[in-house]
């Protein structure tokens, strides 16, 4: 038998690399789990949208600056 199940990843909202590129698992069965991961990994959330390490930096007053050089539709 061959059953769809749903499973869950983290893709970054603005240059859209997944997590599990650098990882040895493709995705988790749990939401929370993949979001785990990814903060484990220095992704941040903000404002529902997730960013990799690559994506962002803080500023001198310690803004949060989305680099938008790398955005992928």
């Amino acid at each position: 038998m061959i059953k769809e199940i749903t499973m869950y990843t983290a893709i970054c909202d603005n240059c859209k690399c997944d997590v599990c590129e650098i990882k040895e698992y493709s995705c988790w069965d749990s939401k929370g789990f993949a979001e785990d991961i990814a903060i484990e990994l220095d992704w941040i959330e903000e404002y529902d949208k997730h960013y990799c390490p690559d994506c962002y930096e803080y500023g001198d007053n310690d803004e949060l600056i989305i680099k938008t050089a790398r955005f992928k539709p």
